[in-house]
């Protein structure tokens, strides 16, 4: 896409079914049209730069659409889903496809599929982390590799019979994570690596149409709030140390008693562990030879943390003190302290759940193993906690509570840094020698303030989803807790929801078509969030159809149900940036001949569109749009410009009020077809409906169309003055004159010239030269004409020839300010500007990938052209560099779909189910085998591939190996493949099913006596017992009396009636019984006639006959085979209706050979059968034998014709109309009354184009 030719794009409007949107990375804005992409930039930073707008056709539907994480690397990648089933992946700097797959197709499945699918089919999408695409069907799981350009097909592991996937959305953290809202109300968090189900949140009650995933932390508030906590209790902690310090050391410490050895089991004190004789180092006391300061324990120190500086550490000292302290607690009335479940519980963290608590409550096998191998900052914390708690338990005051124990408030905190610990922490040893004890108890406080925050200000990542009734709810995703949810008055799931976060603390939601925006607040004491209303953002807007939050400047992207894009600023409700839109495929466009600027557009959703040149802005212009109720394909202003006149797609014309904006009258013409040509002059508006010119009068209000016939098959019309110009399907131009003073307001044929080959498609006049019109139409050339109304009569002043030999010119248009240049606009998808002044020098020529239909130049600056097409809604080319340089060509877009490079199977699949049994077990006798007898262990993983053992190419081969052998040779139906139309064929040219076939016997009760048990009928015949023998032996009937063999006739026709017999049998029998006549009546009236009863019948009489042969024809006919029928009633004299028999059914030279033969010369039948025969030729396009026919039938004029309709008239056509125009004397009526004129080429005067 070559952005920096194009000076402004029109986006198209959203599309409404499936709202697709979504924000790039970069703040720009991607959302799906109708059969279309649309890309509009972020706004520069300066504001005289115009926002990029970019409109990319697909072709087809978009049912999925998300955006690359990898945007902006150099490229803007995005991947739809379109409605046949493919991935594909855009990029939007290069306006097309460059790679995608197609495994979600399948071979029972159309290719070209359109319309809505059902869910079995339907596909969902999502770019993964690390920028590869994850899609989802029914049946299958497919990862496709973006960079390696292959993908990776599974079956799904979620239970289709339990959840329908409806959203599919992955986890921008982690590559393996992904969530699926189903249509139950279901929302799975799944994992990849694991190809499993990790969570599954049941909270909501329809089904879920959005999610989103945000990594959310703890405000600073929050964070400043715990900070200071923590702080201000190891404050109070120090300085209650230091109050016990200052008094120990002032009063005289009593003496303890001696410790001494008691006997084990005697004594319930604790402390005798403290006996030197039997436990020596314990908690790092030295024995007595080795009992010396601190300061020479050099690095043999066997405890946990070595002390510093010169302070001795006696621990006999400290367990003496401790169990001092322990006995005077015991003497008091108030009982220890006990730590509860109830004192720990206001220890909980204040922030989320961390990462780390996620896994030990998930895992906790894991999580132990894990804690014991790596020691944590907790660790360090609770041992240096009960290092220094040997102080008195005084009361401490602590965040304004009652007063507790000094011990309680320890092992809270002691508690908190156990919690909120990470796992990766690591012991932070200070191997200094010189630092004081107090710095040791002052940095180890410290250290556990420090995990205790850390930890607890880790972020959550949680998942938010909104379902059928607009009901948000909250997940967090490292725990897999409900975190939040909103309650919704809104009963109706038929409505499009979705939901996306614009910030860490703010929700915003579309249902009912308007916005709603969510605080997101943590509450400390309940340990979860809470959703609340939000009261500082809000919307002004309630037509909303999709949104996407663009997170730089917090600002969202919305797509309206007014066919506007705009960018809004939530804090004040307001639309900052408004984009309008157009659809695909405007096919008329006109200015207002009293403004310039003011275009009206002619669009193919059954709206007109206004807007106003002056006022283009750098985001466009607005534009309005009004309902027609019909796609619009022709449009004309009064004379007073303040009414629009707009021919439809249905025959009728609508006359637009352009003021109020609404349709004053609607006139309906005489056929629902395409109106191509609309002219409105004074009190009158003509126009073209189905090769019909129509005209009526406003001035009347009840008055109805009336039908000009001036032309046969005529297709445009201008009127300039007081004359008509018609343009007829056969490429010819004539001329009328107003006869106002008539009956008939045209009068006839003043000039008739035969312009092109085919229709012409416009009639154009030059704005600065009143007498100078073009004429174009469906054929490579186009002729520029100079009027000259004094002789009623025109002349040929150029002809212009595209370069496409197969070219069809749309429509054309003049420059407004340079009478030399035109416009042209071709069905192959090319935009030419044509200079008159220099005829022989090519054409500047804008290359597009799809029918252009029209377009100007644009008023205001003719260095701009302004043109539409069948996949371009409105688009401004500056063509000021091209008019400037030599380059002729200029391309501003290519097909989307014209690079794509599909994706192949992966042979390396990094996501595999699980292996099946049968392959496990493979597995272990080829390590078996390997083992027993030495081979090198290598360990080959076996995959199934499911496709590769469905393959019904795969079974087919397998069938025809099975089948060949080497002893018998295969039967043709088994080795050969009957071709379908020799099938045809073959029963086309069998006879029909009333002939009769051939038998060897037509008494087949009495060869049963002959061919079974023979000589048991003849016992029965020697028996001599007549009546037995007359029961049991027909064949002795006949060797009877006469009446004996009409018996046995009798029960023969009865056998073959029963039988539904079809052979010459029962015809043979009937005519000896003298009961043809019946017989053959019975036949007439079940239509069960054949060749055979037609041959008896004159037998019975000659009208008989011929009653029987008229019943048979009938028969035929009926059956399809009207050779049949037409020969039995050319046998009955009956000419005429077999000739128009044959003639109905397009047997036109049989019907051609029987009339010349049968009818007179002069017959009007034989004129009928030849048109009609042309008429079909015609429609299947063998113009050359229509020709070849008319010359053979002395119709000069009308070969001609024929000849002129050839798309493209190569030299040999061209001779050969000319020698018809020789031979026919053709001259005078194909130019009319003008001179001759001598043939011309490119540029010069012709005023015939063969």
């Amino acid at each position: 896409m070559y952005s920096e030719l194009i000076y402004h794009n029109v986006p198209t409007p959203p599309a409404t079914n499936i709202p697709l949107a979504v924000a790039a990375p970069d703040g720009g804005f991607l959302y799906a049209g109708v059969r279309s992409i649309n890309y509009i930039s972020a706004e520069p930073a300066d504001a005289a730069e115009k926002s990029q707008v970019k409109i990319m056709s697909t072709r087809f539907n978009i049912i999925a659409l998300d955006v690359s994480p990898m945007w902006g690397k150099g490229r803007q990648p995005f991947a739809i889903v379109g409605d046949d089933l493919s991935v594909q992946v855009w990029d939007c700097m290069m306006g097309g496809a460059v790679s995608g797959h197609k495994a979600h197709q399948h071979q029972h499945e159309a290719r070209n599929f359109r319309g809505s699918r059902p869910f079995e089919t339907a596909v969902l999408m999502s770019y993964m982390s690390n920028g590869n695409i994850l899609s989802i069907d029914a049946s299958d799981l497919v990862i496709y590799c973006v960079a390696s350009n292959t993908f990776c097909r599974r079956p799904t592991f979620i239970p289709s019979r339990n959840h329908h996937p409806e959203v599919l959305r992955c986890s921008p953290y982690n590559n393996n994570v992904f969530a699926l809202g189903t249509t139950l109300g279901a929302v799975l968090v799944c994992d990849l690596l694991k190809m499993s189900i990790v969570y599954k949140f049941s909270g909501h009650k329809n089904c879920i149409n959005g999610l989103a995933w945000r990594q959310v932390s703890l405000p600073f508030e929050e964070e400043k709030l715990n900070l200071d906590t923590l702080s201000s209790r190891a404050e109070q902690w120090r300085s209650r140390k230091e109050d016990e310090v200052a008094e120990a050391s002032s009063k005289p410490k009593p003496k303890p008693p001696p410790l001494v050895k008691s006997k084990p089991g005697e004594s319930d004190d604790p402390f005798d562990i403290y006996n030197f004789d039997h436990l020596e180092c314990e908690f790092g006391a030295p024995v007595d030879a080795r009992r010396k300061s601190s300061d020479d324990c050099g690095d043999d120190f066997v405890g946990l943390e070595k002390p510093a500086g010169a302070a001795a550490l006696d621990f006999v000292e400290a367990c003496e003190s401790i169990k001092a302290d322990i006995i005077s607690n015991r003497s008091e009335a108030v009982g220890g302290v006990e730590v509860t479940l109830d004192d720990c519980q206001p220890t909980k963290p204040t922030g989320p759940l961390s990462d780390a608590s996620n896994i030990s409550n998930n895992d906790s096998a894991t999580s132990n193993n894990q804690n014991a191998a790596l020691p944590s900052d907790s660790t360090e914390g609770s041992l240096e906690v009960i290092q220094y708690s040997s102080s008195s338990d005084d009361a401490v005051i602590v965040d304004g509570d009652a007063a507790k124990p000094k011990r309680e408030v320890l092992h809270h905190i002691y508690h908190r840094a156990e919690v909120h610990a990470p796992e990766t922490s690591q012991i932070q040893m200070n191997p200094e020698p010189d630092l004081k004890t107090a710095l040791v108890e002052e940095s180890s406080t410290e250290s556990i303030i420090s995990s205790s925050i850390n930890s607890s200000i880790r972020p959550d990542i949680l998942l938010v989803s909104i379902d059928a009734e607009e009901v948000v709810m909250i997940w967090n995703t490292n725990t897999g807790a409900h975190a939040g949810k909103n309650y919704s008055n809104g009963k109706s799931t038929d409505q499009y929801c979705s939901v996306m976060w614009l910030n860490d603390r703010t929700i915003v939601s579309l249902g009912r078509h308007q916005l709603s925006f969510w605080s997101l607040v943590y509450d400390r004491k309940m340990l979860r969030y809470k959703i609340n209303k939000d009261k500082q953002h809000k919307c002004g807007t309630k037509d909303i159809l999709s949104f996407a939050t663009k997170c730089s400047k917090q600002q969202l992207w919305v797509c309206r149900n007014n066919r506007t894009t705009g960018l809004m600023d939530p804090l004040t409700g307001h639309i900052i940036t408004n984009y309008s839109s157009l659809v695909f495929g405007v096919r008329a466009m006109v200015e207002c001949p009293d403004d310039m600027n003011k275009i009206a557009l002619g669009c193919s959703d059954r709206r007109v569109a206004f807007f106003d040149l002056s006022k283009l802005a750098t985001n466009g212009t607005a534009i309005t749009t009004s309902h027609i109720g019909s796609n619009v394909y022709s449009l004309a202003w009064s004379p007073d410009c303040l009414q629009l006149a707009c021919g439809t797609y249905d025959g009728s014309v609508a006359i637009l009020d352009v003021e109020t904006m609404k349709v004053k009258r609607t006139i309906q013409g005489p056929q629902k077809k395409e109106v191509y040509s609309l002219v409105w002059q004074e009190n009158y508006i003509y126009f073209v409906v189905n090769r019909k010119l129509c005209f009526v009068d406003l001035s009347r209000p009840k008055t109805e169309v009336t039908v000009l016939n001036l032309m046969e098959r005529t297709c445009f019309l201008s009127i300039r003055g007081s004359f008509l110009f018609l343009g007829s399907e056969d490429g010819v131009l004539q001329l009328h004159e107003n006869k106002p003073d008539q009956i008939p307001r045209w009068g006839p044929v003043l000039r008739q010239s035969a312009l092109l080959s085919r229709y012409i498609t416009d009639i154009t006049w030059n704005p600065l030269e009143s007498n100078v019109f073009a004429v174009v139409g469906h054929e490579k050339y186009f002729l520029i004409l100079e009027f000259l109304e004094a002789d009623r009569n025109w002349r040929t002043l150029h002809t212009f020839t595209a370069s496409n030999p197969k070219g069809s010119i749309t429509s054309l248009k003049w420059s407004n300010y340079q009478k030399n240049l035109l416009l042209t606009f071709h069905i192959e998808g090319k935009v030419c500007m044509w200079d008159t002044h220099d005829p022989k020098k090519p054409p500047l020529t804008i290359t597009y990938h799809c029918p252009m239909w029209c377009g100007m130049l644009l008023p205001s600056d003719e260095n701009i052209v302004m043109c539409s097409g069948k996949s371009i809604s409105l688009e401004l080319i500056n063509i000021k560099d091209a008019l400037a340089g030599d380059d002729r060509n200029i391309c501003s877009k290519v097909d989307g779909l014209l690079n794509v490079k599909w994706a192949t199977k992966s042979l390396v699949q990094p996501y595999a189910p699980p292996t099946r049994a049968e392959v496990k077990k493979i597995q272990r006798k080829d390590r078996r085998r390997r083992r027993v007898h030495g081979g090198p262990r290598e360990v080959q993983e076996v995959i199934p591939d499911r496709e590769a053992t469905n393959d019904p190419n795969d079974q087919k081969i397998q069938e025809m190996f099975d089948s060949m052998t080497l002893n018998q040779k295969p039967e043709p139906s088994q080795s050969t493949n009957e071709c379908r139309k020799c099938k045809e064929n073959e029963s086309s040219s069998q006879a029909p099913e009333s002939v009769p076939t051939t038998t060897r016997t037509c008494l087949y009760l009495a060869q049963k006596d002959l061919n079974k048990n023979a000589l048991g009928k003849l016992a029965i015949v020697l028996t001599e017992d007549a009546e037995k023998i007359d029961k049991s032996v027909l064949l002795s009937k006949l060797f009877g009396t006469k009446a004996m063999a009409k018996e046995l006739i009798e029960m023969e026709l009865t056998n073959l009636k029963q039988s539904n017999s079809k052979d010459i049998a029962p015809l043979c029998l009937t005519i000896s019984t003298f009961k043809l006549r019946k017989e053959l009546e019975e036949h007439i009236a079940n239509k069960t006639l054949t060749e055979g009863h037609l041959a008896v019948a004159p037998s019975v009489s000659y009208v008989f006959w011929r009653d029987c042969c008229e019943a048979y024809a009938k028969q035929m006919e009926e059956k399809g085979y009207i050779m049949h029928a037409a020969t039995y009633r050319f046998s009955l004299g009956q000419h005429r209706e077999a000739i128009d028999l044959l003639l109905a059914n397009e047997y036109f030279k049989e019907a051609l050979v029987h009339a010349r033969i049968s009818l007179p010369a002069t017959d009007p039948k034989i004129k009928t059968i030849i048109n009609q025969w042309l008429e079909r030729l015609e429609k299947t396009g063998n113009f050359g034998a229509a020709a070849l026919i008319c010359v053979l039938d002395n119709e000069m004029m009308r070969g001609y014709m024929y000849l002129r309709k050839f798309h493209n008239c190569k030299p040999e056509i061209a001779d050969l109309m000319a020698q018809i125009k020789r031979l026919g004397q053709l001259g005078e009526v194909l130019d009319g009354c003008a001179p001759g004129e001598p043939p011309a080429l490119n540029g010069e005067a012709s005023d015939h184009v063969a």
